[in-house]
């Protein structure tokens, strides 16, 4: 644990000033939240430090994306609580975090742009179930990813329209 924190504040030592954040966020992945910004979390009957993102519920190896421009700061396969872990430097100080991942495609030091594959959705670390964990801080202080998003877009639904005939 004591190695991981060490990791994080390395990263988080080198900050770009570029605003790559100034566009619209999208979602790094889509599913039914499960978990949100703020809610009181419980482990083992005692209460824990809030909830400081937000999760969203897919199935493993789906992909996640970088909802905003930035450069990786820190792509670690293997952390004690995060398990799978990718800091990405929105510049100026916005940082997101995705945890749980059970794959990573990108390295420290990577130019990322909007939509880019950052890795994939896993079960990793402490978490019950495969889900993305996504926490967005400003100047070290966590924010509500939701904030910064559209809603979701709705799931795919199957075309059940007839076919004519001559189609």
């Amino acid at each position: 644990i004591a190695a991981d924190k060490e990791k994080k504040a390395a990263a988080r030592a080198v900050r770009a000033e570029d605003p790559f954040w100034a566009t619209e966020f999208s979602w790094p992945v889509t599913g039914r939240i499960s978990g949100v910004f703020g809610s009181q979390r419980i482990l083992n009957g005692e209460p824990q430090n809030m909830h400081g993102g937000v999760d969203v519920a897919a199935p493993s190896g789906t992909p996640v994306k970088s909802p905003a421009p930035g450069v990786v700061r820190l792509a670690e396969p293997d952390m004690y609580f995060e398990g799978g872990l990718v800091f990405i430097d929105h510049g100026q100080k916005l940082e997101s975090a995705f945890m749980h991942l059970s794959r990573i495609d990108v390295k420290p030091g990577d130019r990322i742009e909007k939509g880019q594959v950052l890795g994939a959705v896993g079960a990793t670390g402490r978490a019950t179930g495969p889900h993305l964990h996504w926490t967005l801080s400003l100047n070290n202080a966590r924010v509500d990813p939701l904030l910064f998003l559209p809603p979701m877009p709705e799931p795919a639904t199957p075309d059940t329209t007839p076919m004519q005939m001559g189609e």
